[in-house]
């Protein structure tokens, strides 16, 4: 409960007057873009055999793309 009172806050003060009553879609887009980026981007891009189907020239059957640490080190920086 005291995430969403921070989020409700966050949007308001983010939010122009006129554009507060589109907090709650901002909000809900947000977690389902979030949950997206996080569970299915991580697993498809440290998946080996996901990798070597779709993104690479050269399959590497051993190791995805991104490792968890670098994943999670890249979204530390863009956040």
């Amino acid at each position: 409960s005291t995430q969403d009172i921070a989020v409700d806050g966050w949007a308001l003060t983010m939010l122009s007057r006129a554009n507060v009553s589109y907090a709650s879609t901002c909000n809900s887009v947000g977690q389902t873009v979030g949950y997206f980026v996080a569970y299915i981007g991580f697993l498809t891009f440290n998946d080996p055999a996901t990798c070597d189907k779709y993104f690479r020239s050269t399959p590497d059957p051993d190791v995805g793309l991104v490792s968890l640490s670098a994943f999670v080190r890249f979204f530390g920086y863009v956040f």
